[in-house]
């Protein structure tokens, strides 16, 4: 933890996919912006969970997803991607 803050991505966690519950997401260096910048540039796919990670938690409702940081570029989980789809258009991918 305290060497991500120096911009220092291991080894481990380049090439990688990344799942991590939301409660969990505040603590990361960086977080959001740049913490996603750095898995973008070291080819890496990060998607926050919703929740603190039980079972399949997702952003599934228009309620869920006003918890994602403004501007938010990572992936997100959901389960009810017919809910949520229409939310999205071109003016706030």
């Amino acid at each position: 933890m305290l060497m991500g803050w120096t911009g220092y991505v291991p080894h481990s966690m380049k090439n990688a996919y990344f799942h991590l519950p939301q409660k969990y997401a505040r603590i990361l260096w960086g977080w959001p912006h740049r913490f996603i910048e750095r898995m973008d540039n070291v080819n890496s796919v990060f998607v926050i969970v919703a929740g603190d990670g039980k079972w399949s938690e997702g952003f599934d409702t228009a309620k869920n997803l006003k918890q994602i940081p403004p501007n938010y570029t990572g992936g997100i989980w959901t389960n009810r991607i017919d809910r949520i789809a229409p939310l999205f258009n071109e003016d706030n991918d």
